[in-house]
């Protein structure tokens, strides 16, 4: 159960060719954002679209202002390019001008309108780690792609949203357009709206089964954990998915409320999708009462049951089950079992087995699951971390760059710095990255 996170394209050059006689190569010159301010008055609608998009492009601050003056274009598809443009320039003077066109009559422009804003405060650089049921560290998307529904996007922890922005959004949430409603709380979850999760429970109440789930995410990513007990009756929604991801996010947010109801349900589904996701959820939730079943589950013919009962196990942390795990291993075959029993012996204080986790990293069908592992592991790992930050294998130290970014110890900034001289340049721009999480913490 992944839900998967971001990227935008880039601006390509072209070489044109010229003259009569001697034939001549030459690289045609950009237009400046002078003449595109021009163009962006044009008589023709076409070429008011094509210098909004080039607008956009520059990335410049200049290109601001032109655009906030055409943002009440009589078409709406050069408005749509404005707002997507500004969306792209990134640009804190756009934000009263994209309130406004968030109004806009036409769908497709408030729809841009959402994911401008959105656009404004998600570094596109940064992901959302969640060691979500199937324990994968999710790929960053684009957060309004096709598959936004999995998307793990959301601002980083450091960023502030004006409650103006959200307030506006979530207005939305009962949007004439049903596109609109699903994009309004998808983007309250990626900017992380704790003040209106009134307002997202009041529209699951009358929404559709994909308002609901997206909501449901959207919860998650807010990481309110008092939402829970609110979130119990949809474990009875008349819709599958909608009960299937309640589950989920109850699990992820460790719902002590809901566990009797995820064994009720683990219990009166054998052998089914909805059973196994039961399972995982009781494994999210860190209850003693639930380690003889993760004991028992750890001989089970089903490799998904064998992994979630190993983590359950971890976080439940109770070393008298050490043995029991350490049999498992022994008799195991399957790789990514061995890792997650890995994971629970090193929080039951066997740390020799942080080795088998570092040798994970390495794995490029398994790295993310271990990069989860150590993330909730946190900050007891951070020293092994460290002292591999000089592997010879650079995928692995700029995976390892990653985490310690975000596990957020700022004292890990240090040993980051000398990663910035690395020979691979995905590395520097790794630890980068990482160093500027951290520096924002600090």
């Amino acid at each position: 159960m992944m839900r998967l996170h971001l990227m935008f394209t880039s601006v390509m050059l072209f070489l044109c060719f010229a003259g009569s006689g001697p034939s001549e190569t030459f690289l045609a010159a950009e237009p400046t954002i002078d003449e595109l301010k021009v163009e962006l008055q044009s008589k023709e609608t076409k070429t008011r679209k094509k210098a909004a998009i080039q607008l956009g492009k520059t990335k410049s601050h200049d290109a601001v202002s032109p655009l906030l003056n055409a943002a009440a274009d009589t078409d709406p598809g050069v408005r749509e390019e404005v707002v997507k443009a500004l969306g792209l320039l990134k640009d804190q003077d756009a934000v009263t001008m994209l309130l406004t066109t968030l109004q806009d009559p036409v769908e497709n422009v408030r729809r841009q309108s959402i994911i401008a804003l959105v656009n404004l405060y998600f570094d596109r650089d940064a992901e959302f780690v969640i060691t979500r049921v199937s324990k994968k560290v999710y790929k960053t998307v684009n957060p309004f792609s096709d598959q936004v529904g999995n998307d793990p996007s959301v601002i980083e922890a450091y960023v502030k949203v004006p409650p103006s922005v959200i307030d506006s959004i979530a207005e939305h949430l009962v949007d004439p357009s049903t596109n609109v409603r699903l994009d309004a709380a998808k983007a309250l979850g990626v900017l992380r709206g704790q003040s209106v999760v009134a307002k997202l429970f009041d529209s699951m109440k009358t929404g559709d089964a994909n308002l609901k789930i997206a909501i449901l995410r959207s919860l998650y990513k807010i990481r309110d954990t008092s939402v829970d007990e609110s979130l119990l009756p949809y474990l009875n929604d008349a819709h599958k998915d909608v009960r299937e991801e309640t589950l989920v996010t109850l699990g992820l947010l460790r719902s002590k409320k809901a566990l009797s109801e995820m064994q009720r349900i683990y219990d009166q589904n054998p052998d089914t999708k909805l059973r196994l996701l039961a399972f995982q959820a009781v494994s999210m939730v860190r209850d003693v009462s639930s380690l003889d079943l993760f004991k028992r589950k750890l001989k089970d013919p089903d490799k998904p049951y064998r992994v979630a009962a190993a983590e359950g196990i971890a976080r439940v942390g109770d070393a008298t089950v050490s043995e029991d795990v350490s049999r498992a291993y022994i008799k195991e075959k399957n790789l990514g079992c061995q890792l997650a029993m890995s994971f629970a012996l090193y929080r039951l204080g066997r740390s020799e087995y942080v080795e088998k986790l570092i040798a994970g990293v390495e794995e490029g069908f398994y790295h993310e699951q271990v990069e989860a592992y150590f993330l909730e592991i946190g900050a007891p790992v951070v020293p092994e971390l460290v002292n591999n930050l000089n592997h010879k294998n650079s995928d692995v130290r700029l995976r390892l760059c990653r985490v310690l970014g975000w596990i957020g110890d700022t004292s890990t900034i240090e040993s980051l710095k000398p990663l910035l001289k690395d020979s691979n340049t995905s590395v520097v721009s790794e630890a980068a990255l990482a160093i500027r999480r951290l520096n924002a913490r600090s």
